[in-house]
Formats: structure tokens, sequence, C-alpha cells
């Protein structure tokens, strides 16, 4: 087996990992931090098409940032469309926001007010 290979096969296991861990440890079943926050509504209503959203605080920030990435991509594979960039903003804005390694000074970041997408 070559070196390509290997990477190839580690990054899918830590996918798999990253995956299960969230299914474990995150599925939302208590209502979400500030829901009424422009990144909440666009997390519900975007993520839910395809599987319960995550609690915020289930990952850090960084976490989030990668997952949002993959997610990302496996929209495009899955013909649905990927979150646009003022979206993404918004998402990771309140994801952090939330976030497990989240101080207190970041969570009005994520109050800002809902816009209408086009």
């Amino acid at each position: 087996m070559c070196r390509c290979e290997k990477i190839a096969r580690l990054r899918r296991r830590a996918v798999l990992v990253v995956t299960l861990a969230l299914a474990v440890l995150g599925a939302c079943s208590t209502p979400l931090p500030d829901p009424q926050s422009a990144g909440a509504q666009i997390y519900q209503v975007r993520c839910s098409g395809c599987h319960a959203p995550y609690a915020p605080a289930s990952l850090t920030a960084a976490m989030w940032e990668m997952q949002v990435e993959r997610m990302q991509t496996v929209m495009v594979r899955a013909a649905v469309n990927p979150l646009t960039e003022q979206e993404r903003f918004l998402v990771l804005t309140y994801l952090k926001a939330h976030a497990t390694d989240a101080t207190s000074a970041s969570a009005p970041a994520a109050s800002v007010a809902l816009v209408v997408l086009p």
C-alpha cells in the first residue's frame, strides 16, 4: 500500500469517527440556544432537511469549522445547494458562539438580525 492510499484510508477513518461521535454525542433533543438569531434559524432550516441539528455545544469552534466545510462537500455530492457565503458566515458565527470552547464574549456575535436571502 502506497503512502497516498494510507493517507486516504486515515482520512476516511477520521471522517467516520467524527460522524459517529456527532451521532452519539450531538443529536439535539433540546431546543437550540438563541433560537431567534439568524444563524440559529439558518442552521435549523438548512441542516434539518437531512438530519437533526446537533447541539452547538457538542463541538469546539474549530471542530464546527471542519464539520461545516465537510458538509458543504457532502451537500454538493448529494445535489443539494451548499450554504451561500452569507449563510455559512451566519451559521458558523452562531455555532462558534455556542461551541464547547466559546467564551461569553463571543456570544453576542451570534445575535445578528435575520437577513432575508433571495
